[in-house]
């Protein structure tokens, strides 16, 4: 005799099942919500910081031809998303730009190429770190820099690194010797005379 389902163990099975998947969607969206965005603002501020700079860049004109431009007129920063302008025409087949942006689904940062009309995004490297994604983007500037507008000297990019100690720095220039003088200069003396 074959075993017929009644009512109540379907109801039982249907109940059991609806559980089980309410836990799963609860789980589902309590780890979504302990998790954290990624770290964007590192990129963020390392590009605003470059923006501020006299840095010009080589890019493709609106006439088609290679012009310098200075870095404040190709970089916009937006929304989390960073917008470096390597290509800019009034036909919209010709602009092209790199988009930097995070894809917190995902965990990691996308730098992508985009160029011409409606362009579909060609990922160009993907990272979950921060300064992994900046040392591709400082390697992808670094060899489109006009050296010839572009002067260290009017660069004023060393009020964003840390200070050094200058007490350290005398005493790795002028040698050991010099650096224990400058902090002690009576104990230096007499090890000498002796």
């Amino acid at each position: 005799m074959k075993n017929t389902p009644t009512a109540e163990s379907s109801l039982q099975y249907f109940y059991n099942r609806l559980k089980a998947r309410s836990h799963a969607v609860e789980r589902y969206a309590q780890s979504h919500q302990m998790k954290e965005p990624v770290n964007f603002c590192d990129i963020d501020s390392f590009f605003r910081a470059l923006m501020t700079q006299n840095i010009f860049l080589f890019t493709v004109g609106v006439n088609g031809k290679r012009e310098s431009t200075i870095l404040s007129k190709a970089i916009f920063s937006m929304n989390r998303v960073v917008r470096i302008y390597y290509s800019t025409s009034f036909d919209d087949t010709e602009s092209g730009f790199i988009r930097i942006r995070p894809d917190d689904d995902e965990d990691i940062i996308l730098v992508e190429r985009l160029h011409g009309y409606r362009a579909q995004p060609e990922v160009l490297y993907a990272s979950p770190y921060s300064s992994h994604v900046i040392r591709f983007m400082i390697r992808w500037l670094i060899r489109r820099i006009d050296w010839s507008k572009t002067k260290i000297d009017n660069l004023d990019l060393q009020k964003y690194l840390p200070k050094k100690n200058s007490k350290n720095k005398m005493g790795k220039l002028n040698g050991d010797d010099a650096f224990e003088m400058q902090n002690n200069p009576g104990e230096m003396e007499a090890s000498h005379a002796e």
